[in-house]
């Protein structure tokens, strides 16, 4: 969701301001173009082949050198050369899928299928003299896409086609600087696979040119993560706080895991920024298995990056856009690097990113930050007070006694340690975590203080508010309750307090049938592809799989 500044309570220019600094450029990274060719030519044509659009080419491609889905991924250019590629052999190979819209209705209804171009590469020969392809750190995709008025959606609702019948292409690829690169790519490919003349540039419809995906990033030496991940961690919270924005935030405390955090929204002018109509990014993430790398590997180091993926409403950003949308991007990098205390000394050359020999960029940094943390733990403070003397119950007490005395606890260690029923104590971490003093990660579920400053205010309110309180009587206290409720037979909240009886928050990081989310098989496949998903987060139903994927 997308707002205007002035329709928040909290404005940054109350609690903050700005100066000008210097920081290694943050590299552009994946991005996204999208164009729309109006390249219908015979609307009034019998057959799709003889209507003249890319599409109908691209699938008179598919149906005369694939012909059958099985068959893919097919080899459509062995050989592949373009001046921007990195020394190397690289193939194009082609894929298809069903696509959203199609024609007729009911069990009449009949998909349309887009055709995918893949830039991949290949490798060395093995003892029988193959080669195998592979993703190349380079990459390129391009979605060729059908938009034509008489085309339904499977529940019989229209197509829209705002920019008319015709084409839709949509490019992804990585390290390019401009739009234009990414756009010459995608042409290029094309041309390689459909011929010289596919692409016809006064065909393209120039408002259709937008940008859905942006990115930047540093590498920056791993001593440097717990850092980083704390000044992430504090910005959610001073956004969370200041402007109760819709916001999404995630860690995974694991030694194979990528993704060391990440936060999303669309509020971060409250600590500064300018404000933009799309939600941003942020994360810090590893490479697989970079715990079995040598420090002097730089895939051993994690990346800090920015990303924008659309917007929820209005236009995407024009190619035109793409140095304001880039501009905003590493200015979030090289901020959030300045308030972790990352210096050029700091940053890890790869063979994309340049290191501490980045060249020097200036940008305004906005400042205020501490003060308004203070003020964030301040209140928090005031939370926690307030919690753990609750004249009615010790209960709460009891669970932030547990999450302070041991930097986190499992739902299984708060229900052994305090004696209270899994609803409690499920009820209870829900109201810290809703007022910003807990937060719930991993699998199995550990509840943390969201910092390690307020985990330090808490442990010295703890000590306040009971200091006499012994081990002895608490496991007295956790005892009691389950005499309690064993005696009662019940398994509701106790001490005064009443839990949700829908509680059904998950112990665990669930999983969720395909049919009901809004992504499609291909959009997990993209995302496994750029290592954004990994092995353990896509589960499939072994026992129907055919034999040959057994």
């Amino acid at each position: 969701m997308s707002v205007d500044a002035a329709d928040d309570p909290v404005q940054f220019d109350d609690v903050t301001g700005s100066e000008s600094d210097t920081f290694p450029k943050p590299r552009a990274h994946g991005a996204a173009v999208m164009n729309h060719l109006a390249d219908v030519q015979e609307p009034n044509a019998g057959r799709s082949a003889d209507r003249g659009t890319l599409y109908d080419r691209s699938l008179s491609y598919w149906r005369e050198h694939v012909g059958d889905r099985d068959l893919e991924p097919h080899v459509a250019v062995e050989d592949f050369e373009a001046d921007w590629l990195p020394a190397g052999d690289y193939a194009l190979v082609l894929t298809s899928s069903r696509w959203k819209a199609g024609t007729g209705r009911g069990d009449d209804y009949r998909a349309y299928y887009e055709q995918h171009l893949k830039l991949r590469e290949w490798g060395s020969e093995d003892e029988n003299g193959e080669r195998e392809l592979r993703k190349p750190p380079l990459a390129l995709h391009v979605e060729i896409m059908p938009q034509f008025r008489q085309m339904v959606y499977k529940s019989g609702d229209p197509l829209e086609c705002p920019y008319g019948e015709g084409t839709r292409l949509l490019a992804w690829t990585t390290w390019a600087e401009d739009p234009f690169e990414m756009e010459r790519r995608m042409y290029d490919a094309l041309r390689a696979v459909y011929g010289t003349d596919a692409v016809d540039l006064d065909d393209r419809v120039d408002d259709a040119r937008r940008l859905p995906k942006a990115e930047a990033h540093i590498r920056f030496h791993i001593d440097k993560k717990n850092a980083l991940v704390e000044t992430l961690d504090q910005s959610k919270q001073l956004i969370d706080w200041g402007g109760e924005s819709e916001i999404e935030a995630h860690q995974r405390r694991q030694k194979e895991g990528w993704l060391e955090a990440l936060v999303e929204s669309d509020r971060w002018h409250l600590l500064g920024f300018d404000p933009k109509r799309y939600s941003t990014e942020m994360k810090i993430y590893q490479a697989n298995q970079w715990h079995k790398k040598p420090r002097s590997d730089p895939f051993h180091h994690p990346k800090l990056e920015a990303s924008y993926a659309g917007v929820d409403r209005g236009e995407l950003p024009h190619v035109s856009e793409w140095d304001e949308v880039l501009d905003h991007l590493r200015t979030v990098v090289a901020t959030h690097a300045r308030w972790a205390g990352i210096g050029r000394s700091d940053l890890i050359e790869d063979d994309f990113f340049d290191g501490p020999m980045s060249p020097p960029w200036d940008f305004e940094r906005p400042t205020g930050r501490r003060e308004m943390l203070r003020q964030r733990y301040e209140d928090l403070a005031t939370d926690i007070y307030r919690e753990a003397l609750k004249e009615s119950t010790t209960a709460v007490y009891d669970i932030l006694r547990i999450i302070a005395e041991h930097d986190g606890a499992t739902y299984d260690a708060l229900e052994e340690r305090t004696g209270l029923a899994r609803s409690t104590i499920r009820y209870h971490v829900r109201r810290l975590a809703e007022t910003g003093v807990v937060s719930r990660e991993g699998n199995p579920v550990m509840v943390f203080f969201v910092s390690r400053v307020v985990l330090e205010q808490a442990r010295e309110i703890l000590r306040e508010v009971y200091p006499d309180d012994t081990v002895e009587q608490q496991d007295e206290r956790a005892e009691e309750r389950r005499e309690n409720r064993e005696s009662d037979n019940s398994h509701s909240a106790t001490d005064g307090d009443e839990a949700s009886e829908n509680d059904d928050e998950p112990d665990s990081i669930g999983f969720e049938y395909l049919e009901r989310l809004s992504a499609s098989i291909h959009d997990l496949a993209y995302l496994r592809d750029r290592d954004q998903l990994d092995d353990r987060d896509v589960r499939v139903r072994a026992d129907e799989l055919p034999p040959p994927l057994r």
